[in-house]
């Protein structure tokens, strides 16, 4: 058994350094690597040499500097320090993770190492925010002048008076407001003086000059009634009066009696203050608590023992650089105008973590937090003082603990207390912990270990076709990114991680299974993070992290040595391959009708497939390519012979085994274009343990070959190419 593959420097941190150095330099604590018979190799991050046999193996590391592994004692070549032993036992359990580190009971006693289950439970946390009165933006008029003039008088000359809706304010007396008042008496006038014996021409004037004018007064400011009040006098206005839109508060009063104004100068500002704003200040480790629609509750310094509620309706897309706050506004209603535009509130917010179950929670002490990861160290149930590092991704925060969205499991036991000293150990050993850079550490499986490229882990073939499928989404979602489109990206990033969770791994072992718990839990990471994240530029790092953590699983299993195999080797037009994708649908449909015992509905959905078989067209096919086609045509015509002839179930499916061979034959080296995915089934009990395959566009097995007998007997061997 070998060490980790994935294994890259070590950097530590002065907190790091102190405690190691403090556990270390007595020599009481005795870490334990996991090996077997097997040479093991220890990785130097700094000299990059490996050791010999693990067996019993000394070597001598710098309390301080614990990249420094040498065969004998000295000098630490850095800080001069006296090197302390460290002792490697290869004769432990075998590990169960790259992250695996042991104790003794001595080691643990000495660790004071505490864990805490984790527990599924609701969330709830109490935001509180400070944050003032402000008016309503929306509810705020400004009354401008609508034309030049003089105000010849204020009728409300003070700020903060109260008004209703159509008081008069001022009265402005404006020469060309005067113009065109006896524009409009002058063409009532004309009006007047018509007679019976005025000619059409003369009556379309006349109205056109009144609608004319009556455009102009209202164009200048004059409501309807004040319009129709100057086309029934005989001498215009002098003055105009101007009167208030809404009724509210005049918070602002720009001009003074006596002034000329421009046309459009504001004369003044009103408030409604029925409806208020309280603009909050919340703390950005608060957002995931926070949402637009939440209810809140605040209290006014200058109104005690009184509640007041509204809702969000907006949070600012910007975190203040100087506070590092967030303004939260809420709308409130206010029908006595308690509330005054100024006060300071204090406000709180009880909220649920989002969901409809309760969350995963873990104590706030677990987790070791460094930049965007965060490792915590769960207890092997089966292994005394065996605990394995794990990255997970944390939610939002709350009080003494985390909500944690994935990489947990309900009942598992994380390290709270201790957990920075079990990393420390790894650090020391050169392993993957909170110190080491993932996209270095975990990305050079096979490279630094001069494997051959057709040296790779084992691994079912099923689980290395899916990977290599893979490439496609991460080719989609380097395209999404690099036309920035956002929630094109999240859903990939969702469905490449839907993707590799539904890979089933409890057939990997020994290094294979080490391999994909290091850089699946890795990649699995990265597609949730990614899923989430709302910025071009997080997305972006959480591409390039996750496209290194899929290139080592792909180096790792030997992806790229099985693309030739599932290439098809006959090019064939995707006219054809279209067509062998109609013929497939209709193949399954009789599949699904042995599946379910239905010899009847069988031989329905045959006479389907059959026709779409004999509607493909060679047409475009090289002669390699076309006898080939022929060949497996006549075959696929022999099995639905056989199946049409069959008297019962049992012969029909021989004829569907002999079809089913032909599809598979055909769609391996020529190629298929098809919605969706397509995978080889195949069931080694069929035929009296000869077994016989099949093609299925889904995992869930039904087995057409013995039906309800053993419906989900099989196996799904293989994904297949598609276009």
């Amino acid at each position: 058994m070998q060490l980790p593959r994935y294994i890259g420097k070590v950097v530590f941190g002065a907190a790091a350094i102190a405690l190691v150095g403090g556990i270390w330099a007595s020599d009481i604590w005795v870490a334990h690597d996991h090996d077997d018979a097997k040479a093991t190799k220890v990785t130097s991050a700094k000299q990059g040499a490996d050791t010999e046999k693990a067996t019993g193996k000394v070597v001598w590391t710098c309390s301080m500097h614990p990249q420094i592994q040498l065969p004998q004692p000295g000098k630490c070549p850095i800080c001069f320090m006296d090197l302390i032993k460290l002792e490697i036992d290869a004769n432990k359990a075998l590990a169960e993770s790259y992250r695996q580190v042991e104790l003794d009971s001595a080691a643990r006693k000495l660790a004071d190492v505490e864990v805490t289950p984790v527990s599924r439970q609701s969330v709830t946390s109490a935001v509180r925010m400070v944050g003032k009165v402000d008016y309503d933006e929306s509810r705020v008029e400004t009354i401008s002048a609508w034309t030049a003039g003089r105000i010849d008088r204020l009728l409300i000359a003070k700020t903060g008076s109260v008004v209703r809706k159509g008081q008069p304010m001022a009265v402005i007396y404006s020469p060309e407001l005067y113009s065109a008042q006896a524009e409009l008496i002058q063409a009532v006038a004309a009006e007047s003086r018509l007679s019976s014996k005025s000619s059409s021409i003369i009556r379309r004037s006349v109205a056109n000059n009144i609608a004319a004018a009556k455009e102009k007064l209202r164009l200048l400011g004059l409501s309807e009634g004040q319009i129709a009040s100057t086309a029934r006098q005989s001498t215009p206005s002098k003055n105009i009066t101007v009167y208030a839109p809404q009724s509210g508060i005049v918070i602002r009063k720009d001009v003074v009696e006596g002034a000329y104004v421009k046309a459009g100068e504001p004369l003044y500002s009103i408030a409604d203050l029925s409806m208020v704003w309280v603009v909050l200040e919340a703390y950005e480790t608060d957002l995931p608590w926070i949402a637009v629609g939440d209810a809140v509750t605040f209290t006014a310094e200058a109104l005690p023992g009184k509640t007041f509620s509204g809702k969000i309706v907006y949070i600012d897309p910007v975190v203040s650089q100087k506070t590092r706050t967030v303004a939260v506004r809420i709308e409130v209603k206010n029908p006595n105008d308690q509330l005054k535009p100024g006060m300071f509130v204090q406000a709180s917010q009880q909220q649920s973590a989002k969901g409809k179950d309760d969350a995963l929670v873990i104590p706030a002490s677990a987790p070791l937090i460094t930049g965007k990861r965060a490792i915590v160290y769960v207890q092997n149930p089966d292994k005394e003082g065996v605990y394995e590092g794990r990255e997970i991704v944390l939610g939002a925060k709350n009080n003494n603990s985390y909500v944690v969205k994935s990489g947990l499991h309900e009942g598992e036991l994380v390290v709270s207390k201790g957990a920075f000293k079990l990393d420390s150990a790894l650090q020391i050993m050169a392993k993957p912990s909170m110190m080491s850079d993932t996209t270095a550490a975990h990305t050079s499986s096979h490279a630094s270990h001069d494997h051959k490229d057709t040296d790779h882990l084992g691994a079912p073939p099923i689980l290395v076709s899916k990977l290599y499928f893979m490439n496609t989404d991460f080719e989609s979602l380097k395209r999404a990114l690099q036309q920035r489109n956002i929630e094109q990206a999240q859903a990939l990033f969702a469905k490449i991680g839907q993707k590799l969770g539904s890979i089933e791994t409890w057939m990997l072992e020994g290094d294979a299974l080490l391999a994909w718990k290091e850089n699946g839990m890795l990649l699995a990471n990265d597609c949730i993070l990614g899923a989430e994240a709302e910025s071009y530029k997080r997305q972006h790092e959480l591409f390039a992290l996750a496209l290194a953590h899929y290139s080592a699983l792909k180096e790792a299993f030997g992806v790229n040595s099985i693309a030739k195999s599932l290439t098809p080797a006959l090019d064939a037009p995707q006219k054809f391959k279209m067509e062998i994708g109609s013929a497939l649908t209709k193949y399954v449909g009789v599949s699904e009708a042995l599946s379910n015992d239905d010899a009847e509905a069988a031989r329905i959905a045959l006479k389907d497939f059959s026709a779409a078989v004999h509607a493909v067209s060679s047409a475009g096919l090289s002669e390699k390519a076309k006898s080939f086609w022929q060949t497996q045509q006549q075959v696929i015509t022999s099995g639905i012979a056989e199946m049409r002839n069959g008297k019962d179930i049992e012969i029909m499916r021989k004829g569907f085994f002999t079809i089913s061979t032909a599809m598979l034959e055909i769609v391996k080296r020529m190629g298929i274009s098809l919605n969706g995915e397509l995978y080889e089934i195949h069931c080694p009990m069929a035929f009296d343990n000869k077994g016989a395959g099949w093609l299925q566009q889904d995992e869930s097995i039904r087995n057409p070959y013995f039906g309800a007998k053993m419906l989900n007997c099989g196996e799904v061997k293989k994904q297949l190419a598609v276009e």
